[in-house]
């Protein structure tokens, strides 16, 4: 059984701290919003992953808001295990810009970063994230479009072997690819697939685009979460009945009250809490739900 959300008051909470919020888009995901920082747009996926941010963008504004994606996510003890997440945004335009789009480690994309056809590889660079004293290296692969046959309608394929040279990543765009992993358990969960694409800049630019990457983790302050309505969806569709909800929700670092059993409503208080579920239980389990 599909989970029923009842979240215009909370789309209400979000727009008072300065968020645009969308959830149940047309576009068939479950969750759609646009933050302005990337820490809005951590706390619109939720807690259980983070985001990392670029403090180094070549000097280039961002070109509008952060697109915020979730989908089906599902969640044990607040580390994201499945579903679909996404946020990104552009900085720049036309001749120069970077493109930054990133996705929770245990999802996969809620919208497919693009892959062009002239790409081929460049190299590979160890990247060092976190602050100083503690970083640690993860390596990320550079690519560049310099295979510009492929723009024929009848190209071949790139021959085997071929590789772009770092001039090529301004000349023809580039794209570098990387998993980021914080710098220790105490600022985890924060494995995240990051994708960056440039147009206009140099390799060295690229590169240290990602080495200037900083973890950025949400915060139970904004509802509903992108991992809210994921965790809806679990209690519901998978039938939990009320204990077992209620386990599940203060594993995962929320509360849960039951709002109504066999459609008929029990008293609640109306105060407003961005870390609780309200449930509705028929038969023993739980079949609606609500957040705030």
């Amino acid at each position: 059984m599909k989970v029923r959300t009842v979240v215009a008051a909370a789309a209400s909470a979000a727009l008072a701290v300065g968020l645009t919020a969308a959830p149940a888009s047309a576009s068939g995901t479950d969750f759609e919003a646009q933050a302005s920082s990337w820490s809005q747009a951590a706390s619109f996926l939720g807690t259980a992953g983070s985001l990392w941010r670029p403090a180094y963008a070549a000097g280039l504004p961002k070109a509008g808001l952060i697109d915020v994606l979730g989908d089906g996510i599902t969640v044990a003890d607040d580390v994201a295990t499945g579903g679909s997440t996404f946020a990104g945004v552009t900085y720049g335009s036309g001749g120069e810009s970077l493109s930054v789009a990133e996705r929770w480690a245990g999802t996969s994309w809620a919208a497919e970063p693009p892959t062009d056809i002239r790409r081929a590889l460049v190299g590979r660079e160890t990247i060092m994230l976190g602050d100083p004293g503690t970083q640690i290296p993860v390596t990320a692969t550079i690519y560049a479009n310099c295979y510009t046959e492929a723009l024929s309608g009848d190209a071949p394929p790139p021959p085997k072997g071929l590789r772009c040279t770092p001039a090529d990543v301004k000349t023809y765009g580039g794209t570098l690819v990387m998993t980021a992993t914080p710098p220790s358990t105490m600022t985890a969960p924060g494995t995240t697939r990051i994708q960056m694409d440039s147009t206009g800049l140099s390799y060295k630019q690229l590169v240290r685009a990602a080495n200037s990457l900083t973890q950025v983790m949400g915060s139970p302050v904004v509802t509903p979460t992108a991992q809210m309505v994921g965790m809806c969806e679990q209690m519901a569709d998978g039938g939990m009945a009320e204990a077992q909800a209620a386990a599940f929700a203060e594993s995962n670092g929320y509360s849960l009250r039951v709002g109504s059993v066999d459609g008929q409503p029990r008293p609640v208080t109306m105060d407003y809490r961005p870390d609780r579920f309200t449930v509705s239980l028929m038969n023993g389990v739980v079949v609606g739900c609500m957040y705030g």
